[in-house]
């Protein structure tokens, strides 16, 4: 009996342990305004900020502040009203259709220092063809070491 106490007991304070690291999360907000501005918004143990400028390109790009702490980070980006499905995007977000406006969420291990969505006439194609040739580098370094060993 005393050991199943004990279990219960433990469960519980990792339970606790698990939501207050939960709650200690930061939280990134990024909307993409239909003025043409990028409205960054974090939230965390390291406190609160705001933050507005004008986007000067067609390609979406937003400069997350350095105020947020290194650690877990929940990030949410927002696109303006009539915005296409967006391609390529850095960093890879899952994407949901919310009332006209995209909204694309991850939970990545560290703080991004920018978001950056490309211009949907050119952006997509060049961010698959920039994938498949770091894929391919990797793939000719990788057969390079295996050939290197065989002849060791």
């Amino acid at each position: 009996m005393r050991a199943r106490l004990i279990g219960v007991f433990v469960v519980a304070v990792l339970v606790g342990a698990g939501a207050a690291a939960a709650d200690a999360q930061t939280h990134v907000r990024v909307e993409f305004t239909a003025a043409g501005e990028c409205a960054v918004t974090t939230t965390g143990p390291a406190g609160h900020a705001n933050v507005r400028y004008p986007r000067r390109t067609a390609e979406m790009k937003c400069v997350v502040p350095t105020t947020v702490k290194p650690g877990a980070v929940a990030l949410e980006v927002v696109l303006p009203p009539g915005a296409a499905r967006p391609s390529g995007e850095f960093p890879r977000l899952d994407w949901t259709d919310a009332g006209g406006r995209w909204v694309g969420t991850a939970s990545l291990p560290a703080p991004p220092a920018f978001v950056r969505i490309p211009d949907p006439a050119t952006g997509g194609r060049l961010a698959r063809l920039l994938d498949l040739l770091v894929l391919a580098g990797a793939a000719v370094g990788a057969v390079w070491a295996v050939a290197r060993g065989r002849a060791s």
